[in-house]
């Protein structure tokens, strides 16, 4: 039975201290790795480039939605690779605003996909529908013509029919990749599972890590520690030898994650001797294991097979824990999909303001879509594997 009679008023707040936990956990799904203690940790962090909000939707004084959002200086770049992406960066440094635009997104910049918390007793169409107009204020006060709602999965399709009914557009972004570890005992079995070529080339690489005179040594823990500025240099490598950036990371975003996901939130730490050469920063809960950043040292990297050496560590710690899924992120498809990951896909829903240019942003968006330009995408596009 939908809640009918007092109207629902709506709000917007610039910190989600204005929440409570409770509240917050009430409206989310129970298993919901990327909760309160997330953006709570990413707002307290003081990520550069993004203004963040929570748009509250109460009824009688209780509240009954969060939706959170961001607004931020969107650069066109970020969706291109090759010599697309260089060719704007170039006409950016000559013309600051050329396609770089105000945005609203719903959702958050880090977030695996978009989370939004509508009690259920609630009318989620009828719910949906006044947020939007709420939003729409918002956007056109802050002088931004464009709402996004970023990152919808598979399964949230009575969100993406509202929004397309809302005259939203589609737009396929990055897809996410998954590992299914499946009925494996360990991370030798799991290997085993994989096609003969990939198998090959990650045991010759395995038998090369371990033929180093030093072996190297996996430690996991729930603290960064004293290892806090050598993990941000690691990332900082990492962000820079990216094709894709969208946020910058803070040395506090690493201590603030610990602290407000305790025993969720998990470092990953390889050591050569006392040096720290490769982390993965993790997100585990139930039987999922969310591998979020990741850094690694750019003098061993190749040499060590840093990148195979931590997911043969990950998965056997994974599995001696319980953990199915394994999560690899966005970008970097070629390695990823060699290692038994399957490509999770994810949409853009966003519209124009402006009736005019609406009508217009369909094509455009067509051209702008990642697997026009990521080198993974593209042959799988050309062999119909993503439509």
């Amino acid at each position: 039975m939908f809640k009918t009679g007092t109207p629902l008023f709506f709000s917007v707040s610039r910190s989600i201290n204005d929440i409570s936990a409770r509240d917050w956990d009430s409206l989310f799904k129970a298993d919901l790795i990327e909760g309160f203690g997330f953006h709570k940790a990413f707002e307290e962090s003081a990520i550069p480039g993004f203004s963040i909000g929570y748009l509250l939707g109460r009824r009688a004084g209780k509240l009954a939605a969060v939706i959170p959002f961001f607004t931020t200086d969107f650069s066109f770049s970020t969706l291109t690779q090759g010599r697309v992406k260089n060719w704007i960066l170039k006409l950016q440094k000559r013309f600051p605003r050329f396609l770089r635009i105000k945005l609203l997104f719903i959702g958050s910049p880090i977030a695996e996909e978009l989370y939004i918390g509508i009690d259920k007793d609630e009318d989620f169409a009828e719910v949906i529908a006044q947020a939007l107009r709420e939003i729409y204020k918002f956007a056109l006060m802050s002088r931004i013509n464009t709402v996004l709602f970023y990152n919808l999965p598979e399964g949230q399709d009575r969100l993406a029919q509202l929004l397309s009914r809302h005259g939203f557009c589609r737009m396929e972004d990055f897809p996410n990749t998954r590992v299914d570890l499946g009925m494996a005992h360990s991370a030798a079995e799991y290997i085993r599972s994989l096609s003969r070529n990939a198998r090959k080339d990650t045991l010759r690489k395995l038998r090369k890590t371990a033929a180093l005179e030093r072996p190297l040594r996996s430690v996991v823990t729930d603290e960064p520690g004293p290892a806090l500025a050598r993990i941000y240099e690691l990332y900082s490598h990492n962000l820079d030898d990216s094709d894709v950036q969208f946020e910058t990371l803070t040395p506090a975003f690493f201590l603030n994650i610990c602290r407000a996901m305790p025993g969720v939130a998990k470092f990953f730490l390889t050591y050569d001797g006392g040096k720290l050469v490769a982390f993965n920063l993790c997100f585990v809960k139930g039987s999922v294991c969310i591998d979020k950043f990741i850094g690694f040292d750019r003098e061993v990297s190749h040499k060590y097979h840093l990148y195979t050496f931590t997911f043969y560590n990950n998965i056997e710690w994974c599995l001696k824990n319980g953990v199915r899924y394994y999560q690899m992120g966005i970008t970097d498809y070629h390695p990823k999909l060699r290692l038994g990951a399957k490509l999770a896909p994810l949409a853009v829903y966003f519209r124009r303001l402006d009736p005019f240019t609406n009508f217009f942003a369909q094509p455009i968006a067509r051209l702008l879509q990642p697997k026009n330009f990521d080198p993974v995408l593209k042959k799988l596009k050309a062999k119909t594997q993503i439509s």
